[in-house]
């Protein structure tokens, strides 16, 4: 039986959000930062119009006709306004007719140069006038298509935090008389870890899942990649902490396939099908590690990749080398030192050394008020319970993540635990 086309709606809904940021970041560099808001709201006609065009079905190219819609309504609201010049970027020609103007726009949505817009835009947000969660907030706003809600699920704080962030930074970008050129500007290196964070919120997003409905989104987490690999591509962007955090996504980007199964449910890393991991995702994370490691710095991401290295070249979980990870835990806290840093080192301790080891460490974090709303905190007392034989205090563990749990897919899991522990104690 043949499957059903896809609603108009979902197919302008997941182009939107691929293609908006690219959009808004070449339409800004044509128009200038001073005209942001012109700019979203003709991204945001190029979706409506979509949506109301594509009633009876969608283009044979979608992504076209939106780039094509945007690009014309751009040129409608100019036509309108009459002030050609006034809104473009300084450099631009003093009185460009409309052919010019659509030669322009043309240039401006080639894919070499969307690529330079978006590199302008990611510096450009981070200003030094504004704070490192206001850039990261913009960066995931404008460069990566996020939402207020979903931003403020990644940073953990309410929606009008965000939206108040998201008013600033608009208001620091409209009085930039250009955006920033990534090639000529001095202080590239400075606004680095900005990025990268952004950067690295967005590919979370997309793999641990704070979305209910959707937590496991792959698309977000190739976005993410293809930033990166944005930035390993211009000599001045590509630092040893670029190619550490290209790294780090390739070897957690090479589990997605198996971390959820045919019924929507996470697969604990144990139980994942290690054959179907993508070998050349990992090839190219050992790649990139090694490039990381030409600098005199050991950066967060460099630790980070390095225990995702351990995890994805391992043939099993009994085969990983959880002596280095230990290790590379201890450099991560004393570096960045917070609960679910301790958390994570705790359960690779139980590994190496037994469930009472592990516990020992875990004692680092109980009780913490930041972890009580985290699932993982709950099960991670649940699995060292359950491999010592304490049923009973496994099954309140995991029923206590299971309440915390921020989708379907994490809850079930848990919930299956607890019915294997109740079957196997009965």
């Amino acid at each position: 039986m043949r499957e059903p086309a896809p609603r108009p709606a979902e197919i302008a809904g997941d182009l939107f959000r691929r293609e908006s940021a690219r959009l808004v970041a070449a339409l800004t560099r044509v128009l200038g930062p001073t005209n942001l808001p012109l700019v979203e709201d003709v991204v945001q006609d190029a979706l409506v119009s979509a949506l109301s065009a594509w009633q009876l079905g969608a283009p044979n190219d979608p992504r076209a006709w939106i780039i094509r819609t945007a690009k014309n309504r751009a040129i409608d609201v100019i036509r309108r306004q009459r002030r050609h010049t006034a809104l473009f970027a300084p450099g631009a020609d003093d009185a460009p007719d409309e052919g010019a103007l659509a030669r322009s726009l043309d240039h401006a949505l080639e894919g070499a140069e969307v690529d330079a817009s978006q590199l302008a835009m990611m510096f450009s947000i981070c200003h030094d006038d504004l704070s490192a969660d206001t850039h990261v907030t913009l960066i995931l706003r404008f460069l990566c298509g996020l939402g207020s809600r979903e931003i403020a699920r990644a940073f953990l704080v309410d929606v009008p935090t965000i939206d108040r962030r998201l008013h600033r930074g608009r208001e620091r970008l409209q009085s930039l008389g250009r955006l920033y050129d990534v090639e000529a500007d001095d202080d590239v290196r400075a606004r680095l870890p900005s990025v990268l964070r952004a950067l690295y919120l967005l590919f979370n997003e997309g793999f641990h899942g704070t979305d209910a409905e959707n937590p496991l989104q792959a698309a977000l987490c190739d976005e993410a990649m293809r930033l990166v690999a944005l930035l390993q591509s211009r000599a001045s962007t590509a630092s040893p902490e670029v190619h550490a955090l290209a790294a780090l996504f390739a070897f957690l980007g090479a589990r997605l396939e198996t971390r959820m199964g045919d019924d929507g449910i996470f697969v604990p890393l144990a139980e994942q099908d290690r054959a179907r991991w993508n070998r050349a995702l990992l090839d190219h994370g050992v790649v990139c590690l090694g490039m990381a490691a030409t600098g005199p710095e050991l950066s967060r991401w460099h630790i980070e990749a390095g225990i995702a290295c351990e995890h994805a070249l391992a043939t099993s979980v009994e085969a990983t080398r959880w002596a280095q990870i230990v290790t590379l835990y201890d450099a991560l806290y004393a570096l960045l030192p917070g609960p679910v840093v301790a958390l994570n080192r705790a359960l690779a301790v139980a590994e190496l050394e037994g469930e009472a080891a592990g516990l020992r460490a875990l004692d680092a974090v109980r009780g913490d008020a930041r972890l009580v709303s985290y699932p993982f905190y709950w099960a991670a007392f649940a699995d060292l319970a359950r491999r010592r034989g304490d049923v009973a205090e496994a099954v309140a563990h995991y029923e206590s993540a299971a309440r915390v749990s921020r989708s379907r897919a994490e809850r079930v899991a848990y919930e299956r635990q607890v019915a294997k522990l109740v079957r196997r104690g009965g």
